[in-house]
């Protein structure tokens, strides 16, 4: 207990220290071995209160320079950086996707950002952090709702079903996205869509699979789903989804397949080939995600834009709405995509007009 009042003491002294105002953001600040000198402590002490500074994103470190005032403590909402948070070792190309279009619809509204790759270990002592100095925060990784609390005003989760637990959300709206592909593949021709999933929440998956069943209606069974289970793949999810497929292609026929992610559909498209299947002669294959995968892809991928500029738009709108109206929250917004043709889903041959 003496410690921990210890550490909340030197804590308390830094951010006085940061507040004054003869300090600008973008000041060196004091060294941790100079602070701990001045108040004569240990330098654990001063290293555990200087890093709760770094994870609020009121100092930065910059390797082989110092560290410097980011922020002022107790700045005005519309000062605070926003931020983004993603998985320390993204391997997805939607990640990546997030974080570009990010920098680009944040900086066009004049506001500061900041980009956090967090280990998991880390995420409760980071979002404490974030709630503790009152930061607008953007979050692209999966957490449990009791981490955000007291205040779930600060946070909103994209692509997640966690508004069901009052966490605010946008989501790309799946009604829409799945109903449109089956209604394309039908239109070409095609009748038994396979669905690809595995990398989304539980809660999320199983949302999705309940609105495909209703798309496919009477051409619905459950061998249609095919689930890319990573436990125990070394690599990306591409390879869960290519070992899925060819699993499943032997006793499982169909003509066309939605793959829930671009790095989905990039194994899918591999496992198909490898079973002397052609795309899209034999069968037609849609992704979500409309990355550089679907884009680039042999041959291109048709593929659903769920507007990731428009979810952060949305995701910061809804912060500075309920920055103001923490007592009754905004839950969710839904954005909405645009599906995009091409070569891997023509019409299928000999299908009757």
């Amino acid at each position: 207990m003496a410690t921990s009042r210890k550490h909340q003491e030197v804590f308390g002294r830094l951010v006085d220290v940061l507040s004054d105002e003869r300090l600008s953001v973008g000041d060196r600040v004091m060294p941790e071995r100079d602070f701990a000198r001045k108040l004569s402590v240990n330098m654990s002490t001063v290293r555990r209160a200087y890093r709760r500074l770094v994870l609020g994103g009121i100092v930065e470190k910059r390797v082989g320079s110092g560290t410097y005032l980011f922020q002022k403590p107790g700045a005005p909402w519309q000062e605070r950086p926003v931020n983004l948070v993603l998985p320390a070792h993204p391997d997805s190309s939607g990640n990546q996707e997030l974080e570009r279009r990010f920098r680009e619809v944040v900086a066009g509204l004049g506001r500061r950002l900041r980009v956090i790759h967090v280990e998991e270990e880390d995420v409760p002592e980071l979002l404490a952090s974030c709630q503790e100095f009152g930061l607008p925060t953007i979050l692209g990784i999966d957490c449990e709702p009791e981490l955000l609390m007291p205040h779930p005003e600060f946070f909103v989760q994209v692509s997640s079903e966690a508004y069901r637990r009052g966490i605010p959300c946008v989501l790309c709206d799946d009604t829409s996205v799945i109903g449109m592909l089956v209604a394309h593949f039908r239109g070409s021709g095609r009748r038994r869509t396979a669905l690809l999933g595995g990398r989304p929440s539980r809660e999320l998956q199983d949302r999705q699979q309940a609105i495909w069943r209703e798309a496919l209606g009477e051409d619905y069974a459950p061998e249609l789903f095919i689930a890319a289970d990573c436990t125990g793949v070394v690599g990306s999810f591409a390879e869960a989804a290519f070992a899925a497929v060819k699993a499943s292609l032997p006793g499982c026929r169909f003509d066309s397949l939605i793959a829930l992610t671009d790095e989905a559909m990039f194994g899918a498209l591999a496992a198909i080939r490898q079973s002397g299947l052609d795309v899209p002669g034999d069968i037609a294959v849609a992704s979500i995600g409309n990355t550089i995968l679907a884009r680039y892809s042999n041959p291109p991928v048709t593929s659903i834009n769920p507007d990731i500029a428009g979810h952060i738009q949305a995701a910061v709108e809804m912060l500075d709405h309920n920055r103001i109206h923490p007592e009754s929250l905004e839950l969710l917004r839904l954005a909405t995509p645009q599906l995009v043709v091409r070569e891997s889903s023509t019409p299928k041959r000999n299908a009757t007009p």
